[in-house]
């Protein structure tokens, strides 16, 4: 019985001492204006930064979003920050975007743009963007690379943001 009980204890320290994985999108990020997205890109200026703007309505979109993930694996030592910019209504947040990423398993950090008004930022991301989605920003430094439509291959993603590392 003595020992049963030192196992169990043994156990119960082994499962509580294992670290744990940080739940990027524990609680998702709302920006309200785009200008405070264009903050978080201003601060990137050290690395690379890949800004996938996308909707859980867009069967586009979610169909390229595993490729942001083995991109986010892939380049973990390398300076290279994905964000998932979610342009869903708001109001369709709580009910809908919530459970789809948990059912996903989406780890990749989700930030949410409110700012609606497309025609007034699109042009900030990239000067022939209308709005339409999917599209990819990848950014270093001054450089930009940008992508409207999806990825259906992880290597056409990796490509890119290959071409414009090596830069």
């Amino acid at each position: 019985m003595k020992s049963y009980l030192a196992l169990l204890l043994v156990t119960c320290l082994m499962v509580s001492c294992k670290p744990k994985e940080t739940d990027k999108n524990a609680t998702i990020e709302t920006l309200e204006q785009f200008s405070d997205l264009q903050t978080i890109i201003d601060s990137e200026a050290d690395g690379v930064l890949v800004l996938n703007f996308w909707s859980i309505h867009c069967p586009p979109c979610i169909k390229e979003l595993p490729h942001f993930n083995t991109l986010e694996t892939e380049y973990q030592n390398k300076h290279v920050r994905v964000l998932l910019i979610n342009l869903d209504f708001i109001k369709k947040l709580d009910p809908r975007l919530y459970p789809f990423v948990k059912k996903q398993g989406i780890k990749q950090e989700i930030m949410i743009l409110k700012d609606q008004n497309y025609t007034k930022w699109t042009e900030h991301v990239d000067p022939d963007w209308y709005g339409a989605l999917p599209a990819t920003l990848i950014i270093k430094g001054d450089k930009r690379h940008f992508r409207f439509g999806s990825y259906e291959q992880y290597a056409d993603l990796k490509k890119d943001l290959d071409a414009l590392i090596s830069q």
